[in-house]
């Protein structure tokens, strides 16, 4: 399943998002049930990934009982930041308090669909830096290319 587009919607003062629609059905027509909340970036975005995908990509992570210390550090951040959040009857989030204030995002926010996630970023920020996402495109193709070709 992959979420595709853009919606713009708000954070309400109880912290509550309303799922765009056209990701909520996708989200009940997979029956994907609960979302983790995550901060895997660092601050100025908050993923929304369907249970099924974050334990299929936390699975695909590994396992050890002494990772190194840059591994150690990685998981203690993402996996204690990152909390199980439930749509309510009207397709509403309630997103951590936490979350909201170590990312910055409050009010006014775009909800896009990237594969298997959501992402969650401020309005304003997520417009002012879109036409800049668009010049990098053929820059990140070529380099995603170049990857391809040495594998």
């Amino acid at each position: 399943m992959s979420f595709i587009g853009q919606a713009e919607v708000t954070i309400d003062k109880k912290s509550r998002l309303a799922v765009p629609a056209k990701f909520r059905a996708a989200l009940e027509a997979g029956k994907l049930g609960p979302a983790w909340v995550s901060m895997p970036r660092g601050p100025g975005v908050l993923w929304m990934i369907p249970e099924v995908s974050f334990d299929d990509l936390s699975d695909q992570w590994g396992d050890t009982l002494i990772p190194d210390a840059d591994t150690e550090a990685i998981e203690l951040l993402l996996f204690s930041l990152s909390e199980k959040v439930e749509m309510d009857a009207t397709g509403r989030v309630t997103v951590p308090r936490k979350h909201l204030e170590l990312t910055g995002l409050d009010g006014e926010v775009v909800v896009v669909g990237v594969k298997s996630r959501l992402e969650i970023h401020d309005r304003a920020v997520w417009l002012e830096r879109e036409k800049e996402r668009l010049a990098r495109l053929p820059e990140l193709i070529a380099k995603m290319a170049a990857r391809k070709h040495q594998d």
